[in-house]
């Protein structure tokens, strides 16, 4: 019998008396990546930094250097040395980055879709309004690690949002921050106040990454279920998932994770096929999808229980990659 573990907890704060900052909002100069290379320099403008550790984490500042300042540092702070790390860094004249802000459910370029894509946890660190507050806004649809990140910095006296208004809530599945195997992330919005006092006293710095970092071990400690993970880069064929060996499955397993081809022009068809013991195809579970659209859930739904082994077929050929998870 499978057993799947079920966590309930709850986040209680107290706060003697909340507001919301005002917000306005500009509208974004460039809809996406592509046109923003178009018009803006890279290296001069702006820089993209990555560091990959081959781990499971992935912490982002989309918005970072002069475009939301203090994300940066905070990101690095939070990925220390283990972690991996994807800043887009504004490098323009004071009061010109903004021009280089691309919201969080249009951002495209093709190194963070990838690197959030190959992460089971996002943690995206964005910049609020708020000069006069020292706030953390908490959003993504990872709940269960936005809850624990955000007791921890409880703990820390930091302040954490009883309500996060819709413009910080990161709830859409395109947000960035959700676009990763599991289809959910955190994304933390901190207003200027915050990023002004931790980029002035280093001691309140080192307590909030301190406290985001314990957050992100703490999740790993209840896992909800077994995972078995299959990454596949520059997918043009087929493959067994696991060399072909058998899994025990039924209808309530399900497959989750992203799908994308490597030219960003193209789209990919990725088929799933489900062989029994007899080498008999019981099931096929296919999707097309273009860049960024390529999010993934397969529910095995009618499957009786049994031994099963996975297929998987690349209709396309065109140069993919696939990150996703047997859930079982």
């Amino acid at each position: 019998m499978k057993k799947q573990l079920m966590i309930i907890t709850s986040l209680c704060l107290t706060v003697s008396s909340f507001c919301f900052p005002s917000v306005s909002f500009a509208a974004d100069k460039y809809e996406n990546y592509e046109e923003l290379a178009a018009n803006e320099q890279i290296g001069e403008d702006y820089v993209i930094r990555t560091r990959s550790n081959s781990s499971n984490v992935t912490v982002m500042a989309i918005h970072g250097g002069g475009i939301e300042p203090g994300t940066s540092k905070i990101a690095e702070g939070i990925a220390g040395d283990n972690y991996n790390l994807y800043l887009f860094e504004g490098k323009k004249p004071a009061g010109e980055n903004r021009d280089l802000h691309i919201t969080s459910t249009h951002f495209d370029e093709p190194a963070a879709v990838k690197m959030a894509a190959r992460a089971h946890k996002v943690v995206s660190v964005h910049g609020a309004a708020g000069v006069d507050t020292q706030i953390v806004y908490m959003g993504g649809n990872n709940h269960y690690l936005k809850e624990i990140i955000a007791r921890k910095l409880a703990e820390k006296n930091f302040e954490i949002a009883p309500t996060t208004p819709p413009e910080y809530a990161g709830t859409n599945p395109k947000n960035i921050c959700n676009m990763n195997r599991t289809h959910a992330g955190v994304q933390m919005e901190l207003t200027r106040g915050l990023r002004d006092e931790l980029s002035s006293k280093p001691e309140r710095f080192e307590d909030f990454v301190t406290a985001v970092r314990q957050g992100i071990s703490a999740a790993y400690a209840n896992p909800y279920e077994r995972v078995f993970d299959f990454n596949y880069d520059n997918f043009t064929s087929s493959t067994w998932i696991n060399g072909g060996k058998l899994f025990y499955l039924d209808q309530s397993d399900y497959i989750l994770g992203v799908q994308n081809p490597n030219n960003t022009n193209d789209s990919v068809t990725i088929r799933f096929n489900v062989y029994d013991q007899n080498n008999r195809l019981v099931m096929s579970r296919t999707k097309t999808s273009s860049f960024r659209e390529g999010l993934i859930k397969h529910q095995l739904t009618g499957l009786p229980s049994g031994y099963y082994k996975i297929q998987i077929v690349n209709t396309s050929k065109l140069s993919s990659y696939v990150y996703a998870g047997l859930h079982y």
